[in-house]
Protein backbone atom coordinates (compact mmCIF):
# COMPACT_ATOMS: atom_id res chain seq x y z
CA UNK A 1 0.00 0.00 0.00
CA UNK A 2 1.26 3.18 -1.30
CA UNK A 3 1.47 5.83 1.85
CA UNK A 4 -0.89 8.20 0.49
CA UNK A 5 -3.47 5.47 -0.06
CA UNK A 6 -2.45 4.21 3.76
CA UNK A 7 -3.10 8.13 5.16
CA UNK A 8 -6.48 8.17 3.22
CA UNK A 9 -7.44 5.41 5.33
CA UNK A 10 -5.66 6.49 8.45
CA UNK A 11 -7.59 9.48 8.00
CA UNK A 12 -10.79 8.06 7.45
CA UNK A 13 -10.77 6.04 10.68
CA UNK A 14 -10.04 9.06 13.01
CA UNK A 15 -6.50 9.56 12.71
CA UNK A 16 -5.03 12.75 13.73
CA UNK A 17 -1.22 12.54 12.50
CA UNK A 18 -0.07 14.94 9.95
CA UNK A 19 1.14 13.56 6.09
CA UNK A 20 4.64 14.36 7.11
CA UNK A 21 5.08 12.63 10.36
CA UNK A 22 3.29 9.68 8.94
CA UNK A 23 5.38 9.69 5.88
CA UNK A 24 8.76 8.99 8.46
CA UNK A 25 6.95 5.98 9.93
CA UNK A 26 6.10 4.32 6.82
CA UNK A 27 8.83 3.68 4.17
CA UNK A 28 6.93 3.76 1.20
CA UNK A 29 7.70 0.56 -0.59
CA UNK A 30 4.91 0.14 -2.50
CA UNK A 31 3.94 1.72 -5.96
CA UNK A 32 2.02 4.92 -6.55
CA UNK A 33 -1.92 4.27 -6.94
CA UNK A 34 -2.52 3.73 -10.59
CA UNK A 35 -4.68 6.76 -10.82
CA UNK A 36 -3.35 9.92 -8.64
CA UNK A 37 -6.69 10.99 -8.78
CA UNK A 38 -8.36 8.66 -6.54
CA UNK A 39 -6.64 10.38 -3.81
CA UNK A 40 -8.44 13.54 -2.30
CA UNK A 41 -6.53 16.96 -2.78
CA UNK A 42 -3.95 17.77 0.29
CA UNK A 43 -6.88 20.44 1.26
CA UNK A 44 -9.63 17.78 1.46
CA UNK A 45 -7.54 15.91 3.46
CA UNK A 46 -5.85 18.28 5.91
CA UNK A 47 -9.67 19.35 6.76
CA UNK A 48 -10.65 16.17 7.67
CA UNK A 49 -7.71 15.17 9.87
CA UNK A 50 -8.63 18.89 11.73
CA UNK A 51 -11.83 17.71 12.03
CA UNK A 52 -11.21 14.24 13.42
CA UNK A 53 -8.85 16.58 15.83
CA UNK A 54 -11.98 18.49 16.78
CA UNK A 55 -14.57 15.46 17.02
CA UNK A 56 -15.54 11.96 15.51
CA UNK A 57 -16.79 12.86 12.08
CA UNK A 58 -19.82 9.91 10.81
CA UNK A 59 -18.82 7.83 7.48
CA UNK A 60 -21.15 10.21 5.62
CA UNK A 61 -19.41 13.25 6.65
CA UNK A 62 -16.18 11.93 6.25
CA UNK A 63 -17.25 11.24 2.45
CA UNK A 64 -18.56 14.83 2.24
CA UNK A 65 -15.23 16.71 3.42
CA UNK A 66 -13.56 14.26 0.99
CA UNK A 67 -14.96 14.84 -1.73
CA UNK A 68 -15.48 18.83 -1.06
CA UNK A 69 -15.66 21.52 -3.59
CA UNK A 70 -13.34 24.15 -3.45
CA UNK A 71 -14.90 27.29 -3.58
CA UNK A 72 -14.11 31.20 -4.17
CA UNK A 73 -10.80 31.81 -4.74
CA UNK A 74 -7.60 29.87 -4.58
CA UNK A 75 -5.70 26.97 -5.78
CA UNK A 76 -6.97 23.65 -7.64
CA UNK A 77 -6.85 20.27 -5.34
CA UNK A 78 -3.00 20.06 -4.46
CA UNK A 79 -1.06 16.90 -4.32
CA UNK A 80 0.77 15.18 -1.74
CA UNK A 81 4.62 16.35 -1.06
CA UNK A 82 6.71 13.52 -1.65
CA UNK A 83 4.47 11.39 -3.88
CA UNK A 84 4.63 11.20 -7.92
CA UNK A 85 3.14 13.81 -9.62
CA UNK A 86 3.19 15.43 -13.42
CA UNK A 87 5.55 18.12 -14.18
CA UNK A 88 3.28 20.70 -14.23
CA UNK A 89 0.86 22.55 -12.90
CA UNK A 90 1.20 23.60 -9.35
CA UNK A 91 3.40 21.75 -7.00
CA UNK A 92 2.67 19.66 -4.19
CA UNK A 93 2.53 20.44 -0.73
CA UNK A 94 2.85 19.35 2.77
CA UNK A 95 -1.08 19.89 3.78
CA UNK A 96 0.08 21.02 7.46
CA UNK A 97 1.54 23.75 5.91
CA UNK A 98 -1.71 25.15 3.67
CA UNK A 99 -2.86 28.77 4.83
CA UNK A 100 -6.28 28.48 6.46
CA UNK A 101 -8.25 30.11 4.10
CA UNK A 102 -7.28 27.06 1.91
CA UNK A 103 -9.42 24.71 4.39
CA UNK A 104 -12.23 27.44 4.71
CA UNK A 105 -12.44 26.74 0.97
CA UNK A 106 -13.31 23.21 1.72
CA UNK A 107 -15.58 23.75 4.32
CA UNK A 108 -17.68 26.56 3.91
CA UNK A 109 -19.05 25.04 0.50
CA UNK A 110 -20.20 22.18 3.02
CA UNK A 111 -21.66 24.49 5.53
CA UNK A 112 -23.29 26.59 3.06
CA UNK A 113 -25.21 22.94 1.78
CA UNK A 114 -26.23 22.29 5.22
CA UNK A 115 -27.72 25.72 5.53
CA UNK A 116 -29.91 25.53 2.31
CA UNK A 117 -31.21 22.13 3.40
CA UNK A 118 -32.47 22.74 6.99
CA UNK A 119 -34.11 25.42 5.93
CA UNK A 120 -35.99 27.88 7.56
CA UNK A 121 -37.42 27.02 11.33
CA UNK A 122 -41.36 26.82 11.29
CA UNK A 123 -43.61 30.06 11.73
CA UNK A 124 -46.17 29.43 13.69
CA UNK A 125 -49.73 30.43 12.13
CA UNK A 126 -50.79 33.30 13.10
CA UNK A 127 -54.02 35.33 12.92
CA UNK A 128 -54.02 38.16 10.31
CA UNK A 129 -53.62 40.85 12.43
CA UNK A 130 -56.33 44.07 12.44
CA UNK A 131 -54.56 47.01 10.46
CA UNK A 132 -54.10 50.58 12.97
CA UNK A 133 -53.03 52.89 10.90
CA UNK A 134 -49.57 54.51 12.18
CA UNK A 135 -48.19 56.90 9.40
CA UNK A 136 -44.85 56.19 9.09
CA UNK A 137 -41.41 55.38 7.11
CA UNK A 138 -38.99 53.69 9.23
CA UNK A 139 -35.20 53.66 7.52
CA UNK A 140 -31.59 54.38 8.22
CA UNK A 141 -29.57 51.76 9.84
CA UNK A 142 -31.08 48.90 8.54
CA UNK A 143 -29.76 45.60 10.94
CA UNK A 144 -31.71 47.94 13.35
CA UNK A 145 -34.76 49.40 11.28
CA UNK A 146 -35.38 46.17 9.19
CA UNK A 147 -36.45 43.94 12.05
CA UNK A 148 -38.30 46.70 13.78
CA UNK A 149 -40.73 47.36 10.92
CA UNK A 150 -41.26 43.60 9.97
CA UNK A 151 -42.71 43.65 13.73
CA UNK A 152 -44.71 46.73 13.59
CA UNK A 153 -46.31 45.16 10.07
CA UNK A 154 -46.74 42.07 11.70
CA UNK A 155 -48.68 43.89 14.86
CA UNK A 156 -50.63 45.63 12.24
CA UNK A 157 -48.45 48.50 11.93
CA UNK A 158 -47.77 48.60 8.03
CA UNK A 159 -45.28 51.28 6.84
CA UNK A 160 -46.28 54.22 4.81
CA UNK A 161 -49.77 56.19 4.30
CA UNK A 162 -50.55 59.69 3.21
CA UNK A 163 -47.69 62.48 4.44
CA UNK A 164 -46.00 59.99 6.28
CA UNK A 165 -43.14 61.17 8.82
CA UNK A 166 -39.76 59.47 7.84
CA UNK A 167 -37.99 58.37 11.31
CA UNK A 168 -33.75 57.63 10.29
CA UNK A 169 -32.92 55.00 13.15
CA UNK A 170 -29.22 55.17 13.90
CA UNK A 171 -26.83 55.01 16.95
CA UNK A 172 -23.31 55.69 17.33
CA UNK A 173 -20.80 55.40 14.08
CA UNK A 174 -18.93 52.95 15.10
CA UNK A 175 -21.76 51.11 15.88
CA UNK A 176 -23.72 51.92 12.25
CA UNK A 177 -20.07 51.07 10.95
CA UNK A 178 -20.39 47.56 12.57
CA UNK A 179 -24.13 47.30 11.90
CA UNK A 180 -23.64 47.82 7.97
CA UNK A 181 -20.84 45.41 7.80
CA UNK A 182 -22.90 43.12 9.58
CA UNK A 183 -25.65 42.89 7.14
CA UNK A 184 -23.45 43.24 4.02
CA UNK A 185 -21.75 40.36 5.16
CA UNK A 186 -25.00 38.31 5.22
CA UNK A 187 -27.20 39.51 2.59
CA UNK A 188 -24.58 41.07 0.35
CA UNK A 189 -21.04 39.65 0.28
CA UNK A 190 -18.76 41.66 1.99
CA UNK A 191 -14.79 41.71 1.85
CA UNK A 192 -13.12 41.01 5.48
CA UNK A 193 -13.65 43.32 8.00
CA UNK A 194 -10.18 45.49 8.58
CA UNK A 195 -10.31 45.35 4.41
CA UNK A 196 -13.51 46.83 4.21
CA UNK A 197 -12.65 49.64 6.86
CA UNK A 198 -9.68 50.50 5.03
CA UNK A 199 -10.84 50.81 1.97
CA UNK A 200 -13.86 53.07 3.01
CA UNK A 201 -10.51 55.22 5.01
CA UNK A 202 -8.83 55.19 2.33
CA UNK A 203 -11.62 57.00 0.32
CA UNK A 204 -12.69 59.01 3.14
CA UNK A 205 -16.01 58.11 2.82
CA UNK A 206 -19.03 56.26 4.42
CA UNK A 207 -21.34 53.43 3.36
CA UNK A 208 -25.00 54.59 2.60
CA UNK A 209 -26.40 52.54 5.46
CA UNK A 210 -24.01 53.95 8.10
CA UNK A 211 -24.41 57.78 6.86
CA UNK A 212 -27.34 59.19 8.46
CA UNK A 213 -26.80 62.76 7.03
CA UNK A 214 -26.64 61.37 3.75
CA UNK A 215 -29.85 59.23 4.39
CA UNK A 216 -31.52 62.44 5.50
CA UNK A 217 -30.59 64.73 2.60
CA UNK A 218 -31.80 61.80 0.64
CA UNK A 219 -35.01 61.77 2.25
CA UNK A 220 -35.31 65.46 2.35
CA UNK A 221 -35.32 65.67 -1.53
CA UNK A 222 -38.04 63.69 -1.71
CA UNK A 223 -40.20 64.50 1.37
CA UNK A 224 -39.41 67.51 2.41
CA UNK A 225 -36.87 68.02 5.27
CA UNK A 226 -40.21 68.95 7.30
CA UNK A 227 -41.46 65.38 7.40
CA UNK A 228 -37.79 63.92 8.28
CA UNK A 229 -36.93 63.41 11.83
CA UNK A 230 -33.31 61.51 13.02
CA UNK A 231 -33.84 58.87 15.86
CA UNK A 232 -30.34 58.74 17.62
CA UNK A 233 -31.61 56.19 20.17
CA UNK A 234 -33.55 53.14 18.80
CA UNK A 235 -35.28 52.49 21.90
CA UNK A 236 -37.50 55.55 21.65
CA UNK A 237 -39.03 54.24 18.47
CA UNK A 238 -42.09 52.61 19.72
CA UNK A 239 -43.09 55.85 21.97
CA UNK A 240 -42.07 57.89 19.05
CA UNK A 241 -44.76 56.05 16.84
CA UNK A 242 -47.09 56.03 20.07
CA UNK A 243 -47.21 51.84 20.14
CA UNK A 244 -47.26 49.47 22.65
CA UNK A 245 -44.79 46.89 21.37
CA UNK A 246 -41.36 45.97 22.32
CA UNK A 247 -39.35 46.23 19.46
CA UNK A 248 -36.55 43.64 18.36
CA UNK A 249 -33.35 44.67 18.78
CA UNK A 250 -31.02 42.48 16.72
CA UNK A 251 -28.04 39.56 17.98
CA UNK A 252 -24.88 40.81 18.53
CA UNK A 253 -23.16 38.02 16.95
CA UNK A 254 -19.14 36.91 17.94
CA UNK A 255 -16.48 38.20 15.11
CA UNK A 256 -15.15 34.87 14.68
CA UNK A 257 -19.07 33.58 14.08
CA UNK A 258 -19.80 36.38 12.13
CA UNK A 259 -16.72 36.23 9.51
CA UNK A 260 -17.67 32.79 8.87
CA UNK A 261 -21.41 33.13 7.63
CA UNK A 262 -19.62 36.25 5.54
CA UNK A 263 -17.59 33.08 4.01
CA UNK A 264 -20.66 31.06 3.57
CA UNK A 265 -23.02 33.32 2.90
CA UNK A 266 -22.46 34.02 -1.35
CA UNK A 267 -22.57 30.17 -1.77
CA UNK A 268 -25.80 29.85 0.13
CA UNK A 269 -27.33 32.73 -2.62
CA UNK A 270 -25.27 29.95 -5.45
CA UNK A 271 -26.98 27.31 -3.45
CA UNK A 272 -30.30 28.31 -3.05
CA UNK A 273 -30.86 30.17 -6.15
CA UNK A 274 -31.79 33.99 -6.25
CA UNK A 275 -34.45 35.69 -3.33
CA UNK A 276 -34.27 33.35 -0.76
CA UNK A 277 -30.34 33.98 0.39
CA UNK A 278 -31.44 36.84 2.95
CA UNK A 279 -34.47 34.65 4.19
CA UNK A 280 -32.12 31.66 4.84
CA UNK A 281 -29.17 33.54 6.36
CA UNK A 282 -31.30 36.27 8.47
CA UNK A 283 -33.59 33.73 9.66
CA UNK A 284 -32.16 30.25 9.42
CA UNK A 285 -27.99 30.77 10.20
CA UNK A 286 -28.00 33.71 12.30
CA UNK A 287 -30.20 32.41 15.32
CA UNK A 288 -27.67 29.72 15.87
CA UNK A 289 -24.75 31.64 15.39
CA UNK A 290 -26.43 34.09 18.18
CA UNK A 291 -25.63 30.99 20.61
CA UNK A 292 -22.10 31.12 19.83
CA UNK A 293 -19.61 32.53 22.74
CA UNK A 294 -17.15 35.27 21.64
CA UNK A 295 -15.90 38.52 21.43
CA UNK A 296 -18.01 40.73 19.91
CA UNK A 297 -16.93 42.77 16.32
CA UNK A 298 -15.05 46.58 17.77
CA UNK A 299 -13.76 49.01 15.94
CA UNK A 300 -9.96 48.20 15.05
CA UNK A 301 -8.00 51.26 17.14
CA UNK A 302 -5.98 52.40 14.50
CA UNK A 303 -9.29 53.24 12.67
CA UNK A 304 -10.86 55.23 15.86
CA UNK A 305 -9.41 58.86 14.76
CA UNK A 306 -10.84 58.44 11.68
CA UNK A 307 -14.08 57.57 12.45
CA UNK A 308 -14.32 59.97 15.51
CA UNK A 309 -13.82 62.67 12.66
CA UNK A 310 -16.37 61.45 10.25
CA UNK A 311 -18.74 61.16 13.33
CA UNK A 312 -18.00 65.00 14.22
CA UNK A 313 -19.04 65.66 10.06
CA UNK A 314 -22.41 63.98 10.59
CA UNK A 315 -23.30 64.91 13.97
CA UNK A 316 -22.43 69.06 12.45
CA UNK A 317 -24.65 68.27 9.79
CA UNK A 318 -27.43 66.81 11.66
CA UNK A 319 -27.27 69.71 14.18
CA UNK A 320 -27.19 72.00 11.88
CA UNK A 321 -29.71 71.25 9.28
CA UNK A 322 -33.53 71.21 9.13
CA UNK A 323 -34.30 68.14 10.78
CA UNK A 324 -36.14 67.26 13.95
CA UNK A 325 -33.22 65.32 15.78
CA UNK A 326 -35.30 62.65 18.92
CA UNK A 327 -33.03 62.01 20.99
CA UNK A 328 -29.39 63.19 22.00
CA UNK A 329 -27.84 64.26 18.98
CA UNK A 330 -24.23 63.49 21.01
CA UNK A 331 -25.08 59.80 20.90
CA UNK A 332 -24.14 59.65 17.09
CA UNK A 333 -20.53 60.80 18.31
CA UNK A 334 -20.32 57.54 20.36
CA UNK A 335 -17.03 56.65 21.58
CA UNK A 336 -13.91 54.43 20.62
CA UNK A 337 -15.59 50.93 20.76
CA UNK A 338 -18.97 51.97 22.21
CA UNK A 339 -20.64 49.49 19.68
CA UNK A 340 -19.16 46.49 21.01
CA UNK A 341 -19.89 45.21 24.96
CA UNK A 342 -17.82 43.08 26.31
CA UNK A 343 -18.50 39.08 25.89
CA UNK A 344 -20.29 36.84 28.85
CA UNK A 345 -16.06 36.37 29.79
CA UNK A 346 -15.09 39.69 30.19
CA UNK A 347 -13.21 40.19 26.59
CA UNK A 348 -14.00 43.61 24.86
CA UNK A 349 -15.00 43.19 21.14
CA UNK A 350 -12.17 42.60 18.32
CA UNK A 351 -11.54 41.79 14.59
CA UNK A 352 -11.88 37.73 13.74
CA UNK A 353 -9.23 35.14 14.04
CA UNK A 354 -8.70 32.80 11.15
CA UNK A 355 -7.54 30.29 13.09
CA UNK A 356 -10.88 30.55 15.69
CA UNK A 357 -13.12 31.05 12.18
CA UNK A 358 -11.84 27.49 11.07
CA UNK A 359 -12.46 26.00 14.66
CA UNK A 360 -15.65 27.25 14.26
CA UNK A 361 -16.16 26.11 11.12
CA UNK A 362 -14.88 22.47 11.97
CA UNK A 363 -17.68 22.23 15.38
CA UNK A 364 -20.38 23.31 13.38
CA UNK A 365 -20.12 20.86 10.55
CA UNK A 366 -19.84 17.87 13.27
CA UNK A 367 -22.77 19.55 14.83
CA UNK A 368 -24.75 19.23 11.50
CA UNK A 369 -24.82 15.70 11.02
CA UNK A 370 -26.69 14.33 13.73
CA UNK A 371 -23.83 11.05 13.22
CA UNK A 372 -21.12 13.20 14.18
CA UNK A 373 -20.11 14.43 17.84
CA UNK A 374 -17.76 16.96 19.25
CA UNK A 375 -14.79 16.49 21.48
CA UNK A 376 -16.05 17.25 25.06
CA UNK A 377 -19.34 18.19 24.00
Amino acid sequence: MSRSVAWVAHLRSGGTTPWRAFCAQMPDTAPAPADAADIPGAQQLEALRRLNQVGRPSPTLVDRVLAGDLVGRGRGDLGLLGEPHVRFGTPPVDPAELPTTELLRVLTGLLAEDVVRTGLPQRPAGRRPRIRRVRYQLSGDPWLAVPMRAELARHGYPPGGGRAVTYLVGRDLGGMLIDAWTRRSLVDGAAGWEAWLRKLRRADRLPARADLARQARWWARRVGPENVRIVTDPALVPSILGVDLALPRPPVLAADALDLARRISPLVGLFAGPGHREELMLHGLVPRLARVPGAPLALPQRFEGWVARRARLVHEELTGGDYAVLGDPALVLGGPGAAAAPDASGRAGGSPSEEAVLTLALRTLLENDPHSRVEGA
